[in-house]
């Protein structure tokens, strides 16, 4: 089954989407002209939002979830996904401020705290250091937006299972804003922050 076909960029990541897990294309090469002869070297690009988002959801065979993320990659070539919102990408930075950047639980889990202002309100107490209390206290005041982040954080922090792949491509479940936040804190949790602050390819050449 195609999925990824509306633009040259979808199309390479159908590709990846089919590629064997695990495997990595070379990086290096040569390239000989025919008046001139340059040594080509470049470094492996860095992958997009589109390809880390891909990555991500590679072993993934459930096709309402699969749907839901190609829904999110053709409007992400249209805008970008990476925050919900300007208050979003704030929020989280401040958040992650003197925080372990290696750390990629912990950096998945405040992203998705900070996808909400009233869930950050709740939780931000909850951090300590480079630690989440989760077991603190009991959380009141929680609603259909905020619980589903604050599942998908536990979940990825700890490892527990309270939401499933299944909830996650139930459109009445998840909205649109809460699934692309969820698919960008799963991303984060595999990539780190790059997930949300890709960087620009980059090639060189050397005579």
């Amino acid at each position: 089954m195609m999925y990824f076909t509306e633009t040259e960029a979808l199309r390479e990541l159908e590709i990846l989407m089919q590629m064997i897990p695990g495997f990595q294309p070379k990086g290096y090469g040569s390239m000989v002209m025919p008046d001139q002869i340059y040594i080509c070297l470049q470094e492996p690009s860095p992958p997009t939002y589109q390809e880390m988002i891909a990555d991500t959801m590679h072993a993934v065979r459930y096709r309402p979830f699969l749907q839901r993320v190609e829904e999110l990659l053709i409007e992400s070539e249209m805008r970008p996904m990476n925050y919900l919102s300007s208050h979003h990408q704030n929020l989280f930075q401040i958040a992650i401020q003197k925080k372990d950047r290696k750390n990629y639980a912990l950096l998945s889990a405040l992203y998705l705290f900070t996808a909400d202002q009233r869930l950050w309100r709740m939780m931000k107490h909850q951090v300590d250091g480079n630690l989440i209390r989760f077991d603190r206290r009991k959380l009141c005041g929680l609603n259909e937006y905020t619980y589903p982040l604050y599942c998908a954080a536990k979940d990825l922090y700890m490892g527990t299972r309270h939401l499933t792949i299944r909830d996650l491509a139930d459109r009445e479940l998840i909205s649109p804003k809460q699934f692309a936040a969820i698919c960008n804190a799963m991303a984060i949790r595999r990539f780190g922050l790059k997930a949300v602050e890709p960087a620009e390819k980059k090639e060189e050449c050397e005579p």
